[in-house]
């Protein structure tokens, strides 16, 4: 095993960000199988990331593609009792190979899928032959499960807005690897989402995190209502990077945080009709916005905003009716100037793109 699940005590404050570098160096790209042709082949480590200690919790930024998947496939590698997937699309061979791998030395590996989404029913279905546990999550006309979730022995946890799918890693993107009252959360909505799909399991109430929000819609208001929260309260800065950015509840939110002298910044992808009025929009209300210019084969796919430097957004939402209003999404609200400081360090490079 490369990753040691019993570190306690002031030492398993760091342990997240150290023990985590220590992982990716022992169980790299070199020691898993070979990476399926859509990936590409030399992700960077995510050693060059500090880690973040927020309260209770302990994160770890990972601001693209590379870093997020050499962390996925080191930690599906290390598991040792439990993996937990909840996942819109998945097409990649190697994280396929792994799960099966952990499935066979005895790691209890729980999937969780949207049954709408027809690219990735192959790799479900081979995970399903190979005596994976997979749900199919009960969505509704007109919605998906969007969520991207990985849990490892019930403390650790991937979120953010990664696909697994076979060109993900080349998009712009963000995750986050935590442990500590926040993976708990991440657990908890785990949990509820395997009773939904019509594996009933005990609840464990929520834990008290004073940094780290958990904001999941099933539909719902909750992650809209975040949002326009953040945006009200801004007083100097709001950054945005954003795959959709349609709803006009948060465009006009975002005017209005313009007009009373907010700087605010929204980048946007270039392949989406719908961010084409949003940026006319903006643009009038004298916002900075502009269009990413997104390398051939690529989309920028974050859903990222950061508020005055200090409170993070981010997620599976995209900022539109459909990802407030209809789908299964699952953000966070993180209250720390170290985390907003790593995600809008990369936000500046996309932005100077």
């Amino acid at each position: 095993m490369c990753y040691n699940a019993g570190v306690g005590g002031s030492g398993r404050r760091v342990g997240l960000a150290i023990g985590l570098l220590v992982l990716l160096g022992a169980c790299g790209p070199g020691r898993v199988d070979a990476m399926d042709p859509g990936a590409s082949p030399g992700p960077a480590p995510v050693a060059t990331v500090p880690g973040v200690a927020a309260g209770d919790d302990r994160l770890v930024p990972l601001p693209d593609g590379p870093s997020a998947f050499s962390a996925i496939r080191a930690l599906l590698v290390g598991a040792q009792t439990a993996i937990e997937v909840e996942m819109y699309e998945f097409q990649r061979a190697d994280l396929k190979r792994l799960l099966v791998k952990a499935q066979q030395r005895q790691v209890a590996v729980t999937a969780i899928m949207d049954p709408s989404e027809r690219q990735s029913q192959a790799s479900w279905a081979d995970l399903e032959a190979a005596g994976v546990r997979v749900l199919a999550f009960p969505i509704e006309t007109r919605s998906i499960d969007h969520v991207k979730l990985l849990i490892v022995d019930r403390r650790i946890a991937i979120v953010g807005g990664i696909n697994w799918g076979r060109h993900s890693e080349l998009n712009r993107d963000y995750d986050l690897l935590a442990e500590g009252p926040v993976a708990a959360n991440l657990e908890r909505i785990f949990d509820q989402d395997r009773t939904l799909a019509g594996d009933p399991v005990a609840l464990p109430p929520a834990v008290p995190d004073a940094l780290v929000r958990v904001v999941a819609t099933r539909p719902g208001h909750d992650i809209r209502d975040a949002v326009l929260s953040a945006i009200a309260s801004a007083h100097r800065t709001i950054d945005v990077e954003m795959y959709v950015l349609s709803d006009p509840l948060v465009i006009d939110e975002l005017r209005q945080a313009a007009e009373r002298g907010t700087r605010v910044r929204v980048l946007l992808d270039p392949g989406q009709l719908q961010n084409l009025q949003a940026l006319a929009t903006l643009r009038a209300a004298s916002v900075q916005a502009r269009l990413y210019r997104a390398p051939p084969g690529t989309k920028l796919h974050a859903k990222l905003g950061i508020f005055d430097q200090t409170l993070v957004v981010f997620g599976s939402c995209n900022w539109s009716r459909s990802g407030f209003t209809r789908n299964h999404e699952l953000d966070l609200v993180i209250q720390d100037a170290e985390l907003a400081a790593a995600f809008g360090a990369r936000l500046d490079q996309d932005w100077a793109a």
